[in-house]
């Protein structure tokens, strides 16, 4: 097992320093804001403004309704997402190929500075602590998906519990999370807590099933790129994996021949759950 396995599979994050050139990493951050600017005033979702001057993240900065002018910026978008370096570390992780799930990205808000919640994503998808057990304990050490950040500016922005992936939360921690309705949720006494800091370039990336966290604060100049895989053995459809605009002609036409067999994988995987979804 290589160290970045047994970090990953021990501790539930790693860090990979320079995954992005810094060069790079301001070639995306320009393409991103962009696209945020454009999300703010008309979502090619739902055809309305995007979030509020609160807001702290978008998702699906792929979607074709920001490159109906920009088709050079969807390819070096989507260049990233298959960078052979980032699909080795997944792979490394995973030990099989990983396939597409997302792009989100997280700026800090305009107005209000606050903590994140502290969560494991798995609270989201099951009814009670039981089940979220279950989920835990089936997920736990590799897992089936990850969640990678790249920090597109100098960001400390990011908490997680290391190691706590690989169980259930102690009384503390409980008490933190889920207790009263999760009342105490931003509480900045999370024990074993570590605050990653990451330079422009820099990602990080972990289990969503451990204890992590946001910080988004409007003095705090925050820009991050969040990519998410999943096992190609694990796909997962839900908002986040349906993305039918891959079915749309030319979409994938301008992509270059290492980057386009990775998105006919996602498209293979997801086309009929998308065509059985379109109007």
């Amino acid at each position: 097992m290589s160290e970045l396995q047994q970090r990953w599979v021990s501790e539930g994050y790693v860090i990979v320093r320079q995954l992005l050139r810094p060069e790079r990493a301001a070639t995306v951050r320009t393409i991103c804001d962009r696209i945020l600017e454009q999300w703010r005033v008309n979502n090619p979702e739902t055809g309305k403004p995007g979030g509020g001057p609160d807001a702290n993240v978008m998702r699906h900065l792929n979607h074709s309704g920001y490159f109906a002018q920009h088709s050079a910026e969807l390819a070096t978008l989507l260049d990233v997402v298959a960078d052979p370096a980032i699909l080795s570390t997944m792979q490394t992780i995973f030990g099989e190929p990983p396939l597409f799930r997302c792009t989100s990205y997280f700026f800090n808000p305009q107005l209000t500075s606050r903590d994140g919640n502290w969560h494991r994503d798995s609270q989201f998808t099951t009814p009670n602590d039981e089940a979220e057990q279950g989920v835990l304990q089936r997920a736990a050490e590799s897992g089936n998906s990850v969640q990678m950040q790249i920090a597109l500016v100098p960001s400390a922005d990011i908490e997680v519990v290391p190691g706590s992936h690989l169980r259930w939360d102690t009384p503390t921690e409980y008490a933190i999370r889920k207790a009263d309705g999760g009342a105490n949720n931003r509480s900045n006494a999370m024990p074993g807590a570590i605050r990653v800091e990451l330079a422009a370039g820099d990602a990080v990336l972990f289990n969503p099933m451990g204890l992590h966290r946001g910080c988004y604060h409007a003095d705090k100049l925050r820009r991050t790129l969040m990519l998410t895989y999943t096992k190609q053995s694990a796909p997962h459809f839900d908002y986040f994996s349906n993305q039918p605009w891959f079915l749309e002609a030319g979409y994938l036409e301008t992509l270059s021949s290492p980057t386009r067999p990775f998105f006919d994988e996602f498209v293979a995987v997801y086309r009929d759950r998308w065509e059985g979804r379109r109007e």
